[in-house]
Protein backbone atom coordinates (compact mmCIF):
# COMPACT_ATOMS: atom_id res chain seq x y z
CA UNK A 1 0.00 0.00 0.00
CA UNK A 2 3.01 2.42 0.63
CA UNK A 3 3.41 2.40 -2.96
CA UNK A 4 -0.14 3.21 -3.94
CA UNK A 5 -0.63 6.21 -5.51
CA UNK A 6 -3.59 8.79 -5.89
CA UNK A 7 -4.12 8.13 -9.64
CA UNK A 8 -4.49 4.48 -9.08
CA UNK A 9 -7.04 4.98 -6.43
CA UNK A 10 -10.87 5.25 -8.36
CA UNK A 11 -13.46 6.59 -5.90
CA UNK A 12 -16.30 6.59 -7.89
CA UNK A 13 -15.92 3.15 -9.11
CA UNK A 14 -14.78 1.66 -5.68
CA UNK A 15 -11.61 0.32 -7.58
CA UNK A 16 -7.59 0.85 -6.30
CA UNK A 17 -4.83 -0.62 -9.10
CA UNK A 18 -1.74 -1.68 -7.55
CA UNK A 19 1.43 -1.30 -9.83
CA UNK A 20 4.13 0.19 -8.42
CA UNK A 21 5.92 -0.13 -4.83
CA UNK A 22 7.98 1.74 -2.32
CA UNK A 23 11.07 -0.07 -1.90
CA UNK A 24 13.94 0.64 0.02
CA UNK A 25 17.36 0.07 -1.17
CA UNK A 26 19.96 0.71 1.76
CA UNK A 27 18.99 4.38 3.38
CA UNK A 28 17.12 5.26 -0.30
CA UNK A 29 13.35 4.41 -0.48
CA UNK A 30 12.41 4.32 -4.18
CA UNK A 31 9.11 4.19 -5.56
CA UNK A 32 8.98 2.14 -8.78
CA UNK A 33 6.88 -0.46 -10.99
CA UNK A 34 6.09 -3.41 -8.86
CA UNK A 35 8.01 -6.63 -9.85
CA UNK A 36 6.34 -8.46 -12.47
CA UNK A 37 3.45 -7.65 -14.62
CA UNK A 38 1.56 -10.17 -12.56
CA UNK A 39 1.87 -8.28 -9.60
CA UNK A 40 -0.08 -5.81 -10.95
CA UNK A 41 -3.97 -5.81 -10.61
CA UNK A 42 -7.27 -3.72 -9.94
CA UNK A 43 -8.94 -4.19 -6.85
CA UNK A 44 -12.28 -3.95 -5.81
CA UNK A 45 -12.76 -1.77 -2.75
CA UNK A 46 -15.46 -2.38 0.13
CA UNK A 47 -17.55 0.92 0.69
CA UNK A 48 -15.54 1.16 4.05
CA UNK A 49 -12.46 1.36 2.62
CA UNK A 50 -13.64 4.00 -0.06
CA UNK A 51 -14.91 5.80 3.03
CA UNK A 52 -11.99 5.13 5.17
CA UNK A 53 -9.70 6.92 1.93
CA UNK A 54 -12.19 9.66 1.23
CA UNK A 55 -11.46 10.67 5.10
CA UNK A 56 -7.61 9.98 4.30
CA UNK A 57 -7.33 12.21 1.45
CA UNK A 58 -9.47 15.00 3.19
CA UNK A 59 -6.92 14.43 6.20
CA UNK A 60 -3.69 14.53 4.29
CA UNK A 61 -5.24 18.15 2.73
CA UNK A 62 -4.96 19.54 5.74
CA UNK A 63 -1.82 18.29 6.54
CA UNK A 64 -0.31 19.83 3.35
CA UNK A 65 -1.58 23.37 3.85
CA UNK A 66 -0.40 22.88 7.53
CA UNK A 67 3.17 21.91 6.22
CA UNK A 68 3.09 24.58 3.77
CA UNK A 69 6.03 25.16 1.80
CA UNK A 70 7.74 22.31 4.09
CA UNK A 71 5.37 19.58 2.28
CA UNK A 72 7.38 17.17 -0.14
CA UNK A 73 5.17 17.37 -3.70
CA UNK A 74 4.41 13.30 -4.92
CA UNK A 75 1.01 11.49 -5.72
CA UNK A 76 2.06 9.16 -3.02
CA UNK A 77 -1.59 8.36 -0.57
CA UNK A 78 0.32 7.03 2.43
CA UNK A 79 2.55 9.58 3.07
CA UNK A 80 3.94 11.52 6.24
CA UNK A 81 2.73 14.94 8.00
CA UNK A 82 5.26 16.49 5.29
CA UNK A 83 4.09 14.39 2.22
CA UNK A 84 7.03 12.26 2.66
CA UNK A 85 7.19 8.41 1.16
CA UNK A 86 6.71 6.02 5.07
CA UNK A 87 9.59 4.41 5.79
CA UNK A 88 8.18 0.52 5.50
CA UNK A 89 9.92 -0.10 8.83
CA UNK A 90 8.24 2.51 10.65
CA UNK A 91 4.91 0.55 9.24
CA UNK A 92 6.52 -2.59 11.14
CA UNK A 93 7.02 -1.42 14.36
CA UNK A 94 3.59 0.55 13.91
CA UNK A 95 1.85 -3.16 13.44
CA UNK A 96 4.09 -4.23 15.70
CA UNK A 97 2.70 -2.14 18.58
CA UNK A 98 -0.67 -2.46 17.94
CA UNK A 99 -0.43 -6.08 18.05
CA UNK A 100 1.35 -5.89 21.39
CA UNK A 101 -1.83 -4.05 22.75
CA UNK A 102 -4.01 -6.00 21.21
CA UNK A 103 -2.86 -8.86 22.71
CA UNK A 104 -2.43 -10.70 20.52
CA UNK A 105 0.70 -12.82 18.97
CA UNK A 106 2.88 -11.12 16.68
CA UNK A 107 2.97 -11.78 13.10
CA UNK A 108 4.22 -10.68 9.82
CA UNK A 109 1.94 -8.11 7.41
CA UNK A 110 2.70 -10.44 4.92
CA UNK A 111 1.52 -13.12 7.52
CA UNK A 112 -1.66 -10.87 8.60
CA UNK A 113 -2.72 -11.36 4.38
CA UNK A 114 -2.46 -14.98 4.25
CA UNK A 115 -5.16 -17.98 5.52
CA UNK A 116 -5.57 -17.85 9.58
CA UNK A 117 -2.93 -21.10 9.73
CA UNK A 118 -0.58 -18.32 9.27
CA UNK A 119 -1.16 -17.10 13.20
CA UNK A 120 -4.20 -15.08 13.87
CA UNK A 121 -5.71 -14.00 17.03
Amino acid sequence: MLGVTWAGVDLDAAELTVDMQLQQVGYQLLHRETKTPTSDDTLPMPDICTVALREHAAAQKAAREKASEAWQVSDLAFTTRFGTPIEPRNVNRYWDRHCDLAGIRRITIRGARRDGDQGGA
